[in-house]
């Protein structure tokens, strides 16, 4: 098991086409740093009615999902979906895909920045299955773009008011599992969310601070990011300010964060029954992908 070296082919020779959902964000420096990596990045802008202006940012955020994915539809083949605030490592385009794009069926798809990942299974070549809370960079498959779009549907209709503060982006993943969907990840973060905190979470209680009152606590969890990076990024997150010492203090709260989930068994999903010398494999593994510089 090489969980950190999978043999697989790049996300540069298995994505078809590269999609960046914004708003008003400028997305200059990740549309440079994409094209530098051959992914010839297209951003997907929406105009919102008046109406989807009522709406709650988590809803927002969904319906520019949506649009990606009624794009990425397409059977040509997979498609790289980015919000704004994604920062990329150095590299990117020649990272491995975190799974085997020959041995999975149509229905894999991956995330490439993983935030709280909870691992379910690494198989023997190397690939990880396994959850996270937010969608900031993930490939997907026509078949797991069509499972999304009819996701949408079912969302929209379930949450009524759409005004309202909806968990979607934690919880759309299992609704596709239960349509056969096989989630995957890579060992160590492709890229970081370079975003400020949302407002919304808070407002809500929602975030890995008020589902871990220690870490609370302890002043961290405010905002999500990487725990681990495959390696250097290409620009400096927006969350920085341009400011080089404060990358690193929330890179150092972002491994901490990581660690002490660790800790508290929250990093190998409880949920998933496994035989006990696979639970202290796994452990081992989750403890040895922190142990990085990034």
């Amino acid at each position: 098991m090489r969980p950190n070296h999978p043999i697989f082919p790049s996300v540069r020779s298995q994505v078809v086409r590269s999609l960046i959902i914004a708003y008003q964000e400028d997305t200059s420096g990740l549309e440079r740093a994409l094209a530098e990596e051959g992914l010839a990045p297209k951003v997907l802008r929406p105009t919102y009615t008046e109406r989807e202006l009522t709406y709650s940012r988590a809803i927002r955020c969904l319906l520019n999902h949506a649009a990606a994915w009624r794009e990425a539809r397409d059977p040509d083949g997979m498609t790289l979906i980015m919000e704004a605030d994604f920062v990329p490592c150095t590299g990117f385009g020649r990272l491995p895909l975190p799974f085997d794009p020959q041995q999975q069926v149509d229905a894999a798809w991956a995330f490439l920045y993983t935030a709280g990942p909870r691992i379910f299974r690494c198989f023997p070549d190397g690939s990880l299955q396994g959850h996270s809370a937010t969608p900031v960079a993930y490939v997907v498959t026509p078949r797991v773009a069509c499972l999304l779009t009819d996701y949408v549907k079912e969302e929209l209709a379930r949450q009524g008011d759409l005004t309202r503060y909806s968990l979607w982006d934690t919880q759309f993943q299992w609704h596709i599992m239960g349509k056969g969907a096989a989630c995957f990840m890579p060992y160590r973060s492709y890229g970081e969310h370079g975003g400020l905190p949302n407002a919304e979470h808070h407002r809500e209680g929602i975030g890995v601070a008020t589902r871990l009152r220690f870490l609370s606590r302890l002043g961290l969890g405010r905002n999500h990011h990487a725990d681990a990076l495959h390696g250097p990024l290409r620009f400096l997150p927006a969350y920085a300010a341009g400011n080089q010492g404060r990358f690193f203090l929330t890179r150092i709260e972002a491994k901490l964060t990581g660690w002490l989930k660790l800790l508290a068994g929250r990093v190998v999903a409880a949920e998933v029954s496994l035989p006990l010398n696979e639970q202290l494999r796994l452990r081992w593994m989750s403890l040895k992908r922190l142990c990085c510089f990034y």
